[in-house]
């Protein structure tokens, strides 16, 4: 196999989401990494005229329209196997980036070569971090995060999982980092294989990370480069929908990474608090009652 021809490929799935998905591109182009890159729009059968905008007033930038919405891991295996990079970067249509951050990343990559993985510091349109680095999480606790989270945001078991009493001042080695901004070796993807499609959105990250570590691949967290994420704004389904396919995404990552282990019998256990979650999550959008913990981070 020949040397990749570019070092970056940027990739940006957009369902619907036009207002961001042009300032996403905008402050990539206002700060571009110093290295060789493209940007690559995956276009999810949008009826919002995405991919004709992107095409009219970014010529620069690479258009894959799909003719349904195959959901986030499909549109992004999409885009990985058109590219020849030596990393790709998956990011949200509602990211920006700031001055720096893309060359920081690359940076941290090319003297890291055991990483895999890498994800930036991620913060809110108002300053505030993101808790986007987190615990591989045990039945137990996953399935008491979900039932607990809308009742009792700051309850211990979240609190643990989301990595929310650590500190975030310097590089560490992580679980696994949120697919929202995720700058991946183009190496260790082809060793351990790209995103599972099995997951339509939500959880795909955690399992990509999940096989990064166990095929000897490093993830960390880089707090040193800095983007900005509007929670939710690259999706405009109902929240009841998108609680139903992120409890379904996890159910899916625990019987498909435990189910020929001992961990198989807490399987009905996580499957009724899961349920719980959506119930709760159906209940509140029959009585329009807005969310305790606000969006679910990716």
């Amino acid at each position: 196999m020949g040397k990749p021809e570019i070092d970056l490929s940027i990739i940006i799935v957009s369902y619907n989401s036009l207002s961001f998905l042009k300032d996403a591109i905008g402050s990539i182009l206002s700060h571009p990494p110093k290295a060789s890159y493209e940007i690559i729009v995956v276009d999810n059968a949008s009826t919002d005229g995405s991919a004709q905008f992107v095409k009219a007033n970014f010529p620069a930038v690479r258009v894959i329209t799909n003719e349904r919405n195959f959901g986030f891991a499909k549109a992004n295996n999409i885009a990985i196997r058109s590219s020849d990079c030596r990393f790709v970067l998956l990011m949200n249509s509602d990211c920006k980036v700031y001055e720096g951050s893309l060359d920081a990343l690359l940076n941290f990559m090319e003297e890291n070569p055991a990483v895999g993985v890498v994800g930036p510091r991620i913060v809110n349109s108002d300053g505030s971090i993101q808790l986007s680095c987190r615990r591989f999480p045990s039945m137990l606790n996953a399935g008491l995060h979900s039932l607990l989270t809308d009742i009792f945001p700051n309850n211990p078991f979240s609190r643990k999982y989301k990595l929310a009493d650590v500190e975030r001042n310097k590089p560490f080695a992580v679980d696994w980092v949120s697919g929202s901004f995720m700058l991946i070796r183009r190496k260790a993807l082809d060793e351990i294989g790209l995103l599972d499609e099995r997951y339509f959105m939500y959880a795909e990250d955690v399992d990509l990370c999940f096989r990064m570590w166990k095929n000897n691949w490093q993830v960390f967290y880089f707090p040193h480069a800095s983007v900005l994420h509007y929670i939710g704004g690259s999706s405009k389904e109902k929240e009841f929908v998108s609680c139903f396919r992120m409890q379904k995404s996890i159910f899916y990552f625990f019987w498909k990474h435990y189910k020929n282990s001992f961990k198989i019998i807490l399987i009905p256990f996580l499957a009724f608090v899961l349920s719980m979650r959506v119930l709760i999550s159906f209940i509140k959008s029959i009585f329009n009652i807005r969310s305790l913990s606000g969006n679910e981070e990716r």
